[in-house]
């Protein structure tokens, strides 16, 4: 695709940004532990976990991004022939704040904020292939979580699950181990009595496309008497969703351009609003390691799996994730009217600082589009 002096006035960006939202929205499913904090809880030009001052302005969410790591500037010119004719470096950092997650017969509302922040960009002669089956071939291989790694893509605290840990034992037992737990539960009461759900991540984003891709995931079960490793899902065998990104009633998306584009040339924030990811249908393993360790934990995972209907087959599960997202991004790779090549990482890293202690803009502020204008980006 050609590039163009007045990128933000064209449909590319606008896809790009859609894209990430995307594998944000469930990232934001999930949406765990990068410490996701805001201008607002920190003084302007405070370094920030990226390893950057702090952004302000149409900028401060991006607190998180792997700006630094030289493959974010491998962005070759879109008139290279490896560049598949995109050229282009970008950050998504969003929070979940609503939403619900039934795994099984467990559905458990989502009331915990879930903060995420991840890069992405346009690597040299990408092509689908691997765990990239289906998605944007542009962008295969090309995004990259926080300097912390893998884990900090997604952050987020617990979530009450709606039951006891009696119920989710099936208490009484005619197992002793069980009935064990169940018994020091019905003593000690209060913290031991309930469960949490923590999502975390269980692998990298693939197969990202403008309204879908695939995340793997897996939740740790809290309670004391579950020990460590409780969880549903694992690194070897994950929870693999592949929500559709949709916009609310009410929802908008909103290019807001930056202040100037002289020093950071075709650079914006695509920020949208009531944001819902959602799919029903992933499959849910049996959980692992719950109990007291070593053989014991046998009798409480299939406790457990019992009372959970775990497994649980396509059809039985679901998710649905509300939130607000941003993506920043610049092309000036793909802008024709710029001497190439241009280092696209350089110029939104350089557009963050500029934004250190600047007051961030009304929700209002900048262009309202549509998901209609997606197809302007030829990524078909």
């Amino acid at each position: 695709m050609k590039g163009s002096g007045r990128l933000f006035r064209h449909p590319f960006f606008v896809s790009a940004a859609a894209v990430a939202v995307a594998a944000m929205t469930v990232a934001g499913v999930m949406s765990a532990t990068v410490r996701a904090q805001t201008q607002s809880q920190a003084g302007p030009g405070l370094q920030g976990p990226g390893g950057y001052p702090r952004p302000g302005g149409i900028y401060r969410t991006f607190t998180n991004c792997p700006l630094l790591n030289p493959l974010m500037q491998e962005t070759p010119a879109a008139s290279d022939p490896a560049s598949g004719g995109t050229s282009v470096a970008a950050c998504v950092a969003g929070n979940v704040t609503s939403g619900s997650i039934k795994i099984g017969n467990i559905t458990t509302p989502v009331v915990r904020r879930v903060n995420v922040q991840f890069g992405f960009f346009s690597p040299p002669n990408a092509a689908l292939g691997g765990d990239n089956t289906t998605g944007i071939p542009n962008y295969v291989g090309g995004i990259l979580p926080p300097p912390a790694g893998l884990s900090a893509m997604l952050v987020t605290k617990p979530d009450l699950i709606p039951e006891s840990l009696l119920t989710a034992l099936g208490c009484p037992s005619s197992d002793s181990t069980v009935e064990n737990l169940c018994q020091e539960a019905q003593q000690r009461g209060g913290k031991f009595l309930k469960i949490y759900a923590l999502a975390q991540s269980a692998g990298q984003l693939t197969n990202f496309a403008i309204t879908g891709w695939t995340q793997r995931v897996k939740f740790q079960l809290l309670n004391p008497l579950l020990g460590n490793t409780c969880y549903i899902g694992s690194d070897n065998n994950p929870i693999v969703v592949n929500p559709q990104l949709s916009l609310a009633t009410g929802g908008h998306l909103r290019i807001k351009n930056d202040p100037n584009p002289a020093e950071h040339p075709d650079t914006a924030v695509l920020d949208l609003t009531k944001a819902t990811a959602s799919d029903n249908t992933f499959t849910a393993p049996g959980v692992t390691g719950c109990g007291p360790g070593g053989l014991a934990n046998i009798a409480v995972d299939e406790a457990i799996d019992a009372s959970a209907g775990l497994p649980a087959a396509a059809g039985t599960n679901s998710l649905t994730l509300t939130g607000a997202f941003g993506i920043a991004a610049t092309s000036a790779g793909q802008d024709s009217s710029l001497p190439q090549p241009q280092n696209n990482a350089q110029i939104l890293l350089s557009a963050f600082t500029a934004s250190v202690g600047t007051s961030a803009p009304s929700p209002q502020a900048g262009r309202q589009i549509s998901f209609a204008d997606l197809h302007w980006l030829g990524l078909r």
